[in-house]
């Protein structure tokens, strides 16, 4: 097993790995201590079933469920399926996921810990998925505006329609039945304390932070504006081109990611997700 590095900040690709069952804990060891330290984890060639996936997943900790009650794997409902693929003329998995700067369930009281993917089909062309070094942009603040910062909590939702900054996607018609879910909204602090690394990260989204607390319309989306600039620098990035096979894991306290979309038809990128619970952010 070799980790290579894929940027000078963050995101490393693990190869020579085989993810099974009999795993040793050396090799266990290995690979969570690799997405510890650079973040964003890519373990190349793999083959998993679902419930591979799932036994492999819970090395990281206990499965999350998501909030959506469309698009999941019907004998594994911990499982959200990511696809652009139709059959008999219907999606088979969520076509838009991720197309706005996210991280993953932000929206709730306690926000994941990591997400993992698995790909099953990928295009030749498209479907890119970029990240985010929340801890680089963080550290890329000036000084007077991490300290203005300092306490401040971020207002979060899952609900598109109270967003202005995102739309609706097609698959999901006027949006209500899957957005106006009625969760009542989450306070985050703006800059999170890494509960392992102990180091600190630039905890909003453009997708799920509606509002600063305490703080006027007007000013509230001029501070967000200023912060989504800062995290979005390029050398904050890192995109990943998805090869069949690939394990995609990473650390949703500290990165945020973005689906890229425009794949070149007839090319089908098909995923399977899996979510990891976190605790509540400090």
């Amino acid at each position: 097993m070799q980790v290579n590095k894929l940027t000078d900040s963050f995101a490393a690709e693990i190869v020579g790995a085989k993810v099974a069952d009999d795993m040793s804990e050396t090799d266990v060891d290995t690979i969570t201590d690799a997405f510890l330290e650079h973040q964003v984890i890519v373990i190349r060639d793999q083959n998993m079933s679902p419930v591979e996936q799932k036994k492999f997943s819970l090395h990281f900790g206990e499965l999350a469920f998501h909030i959506s009650k469309t698009n999941k794997d019907k004998e594994h409902p911990e499982m959200l399926v990511l696809s652009n693929k139709k059959v008999n003329g219907k999606w088979v998995g969520a076509t838009n996921a991720g197309d706005e700067w996210h991280t993953d369930s932000l929206y709730q009281p306690v926000p994941a810990k990591c997400t993992m993917l698995h790909a099953l089909e990928v295009p030749e062309e498209g479907g890119e998925t970029a990240f985010i070094n929340t801890y680089a942009a963080y550290e890329a603040l000036p000084e007077e505006t991490k300290q203005r910062l300092d306490g401040v909590r971020g207002i979060n939702s899952w609900n598109r329609l109270r967003n202005p900054r995102v739309k609706v996607p097609e698959q999901h018609g006027d949006g209500k039945s899957v957005y106006d879910t009625g969760a009542p909204d989450v306070m985050h602090p703006i800059i999170r304390t890494h509960p392992e690394s102990g180091r600190k990260a630039l905890f909003v989204s453009p997708r799920h932070t509606l509002f600063v607390e305490g703080l006027p319309e007007d000013e509230s989306e001029d501070l967000l504006q200023e912060l989504f600039a800062v995290q979005q620098r390029e050398e904050h990035m890192y995109i990943h081109k998805w090869q069949l096979g690939d394990i995609l894991i990473w650390d949703n306290r500290c990165t945020l990611h973005k689906g890229l979309g425009k794949i070149k038809e007839p090319g089908i990128r098909h995923l399977h997700r899996t979510l990891i619970e976190g605790t509540v952010p400090f």
